[in-house]
């Protein structure tokens, strides 16, 4: 079932290209994000350069497919369009409706309300603002496209249980083999330890053109004049 996603300001100063990965659904953008978009373009930062980004994006989907109003085509099947309110603020008195996340919500409200049937999900990075979405009965979303998992990265080292033989092997002949079954990425450091005797070990290198494990080497002088303690 498609849905329609109303995007928040600070999911596209993240990520510029955040209004492609939604796949074939329908992304709404409220008018007061563009304004704000605009009004943080003109910073020299990180930010700034993502806004800029954004607005360039924006500005060449419409000038390819038409008007932002109507909605233009993504290349995944879903849509793109600039929303604007459809009545004055209905939102609870207890909100500050000045504010820009009252605005969008209220987008928010007005998307849900115009097609019932299609399901309306507010993403934003600002906790709070999805707290108030959900308060006002709107589902909302962390934008979590580019998040990392710190579980699934490759920290570049790798800790292998071998033979005795392995690490006398490796000191004599100045290379090993990776042990059956292991696969390594390029370069990863290595450190073996003796199945047998923990406090015996080897430090090398995964060489990918050799497909064995290498010692490590640091030129006396060091990198740039910089030596590992240990």
């Amino acid at each position: 079932m498609k849905k329609n996603y109303v995007l928040d300001t600070n999911v596209l100063l993240h990520d510029p290209h955040a209004i492609f990965k939604f796949e074939d659904n329908d992304v709404v953008l409220p008018i007061f994000v563009i304004e704000e978009i605009d009004h943080f373009k003109r910073e020299g930062t990180e930010r700034g350069r993502n806004a800029r980004a954004v607005a360039r994006l924006i500005d060449e989907l419409r000038a390819r497919n038409g008007s932002l109003a109507k909605g233009v085509p993504l290349e995944k099947g879903g849509t793109l369009r600039v929303a604007l309110p459809t009545r004055s603020y209905g939102l609870p008195i207890a909100l500050d409706t000045t504010k820009a996340d009252a605005a969008i919500l209220q987008i928010a409200i007005d998307v849900r309300d115009a097609a019932p049937e299609t399901p309306t999900i507010l993403v934003t990075m600002d906790t709070n603002l999805r707290v108030r979405a959900d308060a006002l009965g709107v589902p909302s979303e962390n934008f979590e496209n580019q998040r990392v998992q710190v579980d699934q990265l490759d920290l570049g080292m790798r800790e292998l249980e071998v033979p005795a033989e392995t690490i006398d092997a490796f000191y004599n002949k100045k290379e090993a083999p990776l042990p059956e079954g292991v696969l390594l990425n390029p370069n990863v450091c290595v450190q073996m330890r003796d199945a047998a005797d923990a406090s015996a070990t080897a430090l090398g290198r995964f060489d990918a053109t050799k497909n064995c494990i290498v010692p490590l080497k640091v030129p006396h002088e060091g990198v740039m004049g910089i030596r590992p303690r240990n």
